[in-house]
């Protein structure tokens, strides 16, 4: 069995090598641990640190293309190095490298694909109270969405299986934690979370995920209203056309019994139009909600 931890990195000199030395050389269960480093094309020396650090391999990109990107390159890396188990950590140092004993074994024992390191982040003294809440609402919609239990959907401290690794459709250029837990949990994978230390960061901010936490929400959820619709987009499409044809259709009997009981009708036409219109938009996007499922289907 297998075991390669990626670590994507861009411009982390100072904390890389700490975390490097401190990944475990012996697992229970795990025959061999090697460590991959994807720079994502580091202008200081990320690279040369990490291979003097001891990383088995540096894969680099030749300029920064993003934390999405720079996972999704990491995963295909290690797969196509016969990883059997994969674990992703941060270059910040901000994990404990040591709990990746707990990350694994959920997988060794036969009970879950997906092992969520949980940050406990209610407990945090040192997280911005924006991230700390952001980090919370974000992992409400995930279990609101999917009916999974993850208490942290943004931690980026996670092991997989190498069947959960290439069965992944990431498709976000911005990240992957969400839509990763979603992915999977739509495809059937057995998705546990455990709780994991997480450290105050030492060396400067995190640098992989460029841009303000504002942008880095409406980011993640569009990453998260997409994934979801391409899983469920019937079923969704179908909820708001139904709602748009009932209340359509609420209006027009309005208008029918103001018109022949009450004889009223003539004051009302307005309503009458905009339950017309109502109707129409609600059966054009039960149309589109067919449509969009062929296409998920074929995707």
């Amino acid at each position: 069995m297998k075991l390669i931890v990626i670590i994507p990195s861009f411009n982390e000199e100072k904390s890389l090598p700490s975390v490097i030395k401190s990944i475990p050389k012996r697992i229970s269960g795990i025959s061999k641990i090697e460590v991959l480093v994807l720079d994502d094309g580091s202008t200081d020396h990320t690279v040369q640190v990490a291979k003097k650090a001891g990383a088995t391999f540096v894969v680099s990109h030749s300029k920064r293309l993003g934390l999405a990107t720079s996972f999704k390159d990491a995963v295909v890396a290690a797969l196509s190095r016969g990883a059997d188990i994969i674990v992703n950590t941060d270059a910040d140092n901000q994990y404990d490298q040591r709990e990746i004993v707990k990350l694994v074994h959920p997988i060794l024992m036969g009970k879950a694909d997906l092992v969520i390191g949980d940050r406990q982040v209610t407990t945090l003294s040192h997280m911005p109270w924006q991230k700390k809440y952001g980090n919370r609402l974000g992992s409400f919609i995930i279990r609101w969405l999917t009916g999974t239990a993850v208490k942290d959907a943004s931690s980026g401290f996670r092991a997989f299986t190498a069947s959960c690794a290439r069965s992944l459709m990431i498709t976000s250029a911005h990240t992957y934690t969400h839509e990763m837990i979603i992915d999977a949990h739509f495809k059937n994978k057995e998705i546990i979370d455990v709780p994991i230390t997480f450290r105050e960061r030492k060396n400067g901010v995190s640098r992989l995920i460029a841009g303000n936490i504002i942008q880095h929400i409406i980011k993640s959820a569009s990453t998260i209203i997409r994934t979801v619709l391409l899983y469920k987009a019937f079923r969704v499409f179908s909820l708001v056309g139904s709602l748009l044809i009932s209340s359509g259709i609420v209006g027009v009997v309005r208008f029918l019994i103001l018109s022949y009981i009450f004889n009223e009708g003539k004051g009302h036409v307005q309503s009458l139009v905009l339950s017309s219109i109502l109707i129409a938009i609600g059966f054009n996007i039960l149309i589109l909600g067919f449509i969009a499922d062929l296409i998920a289907y074929n995707r």
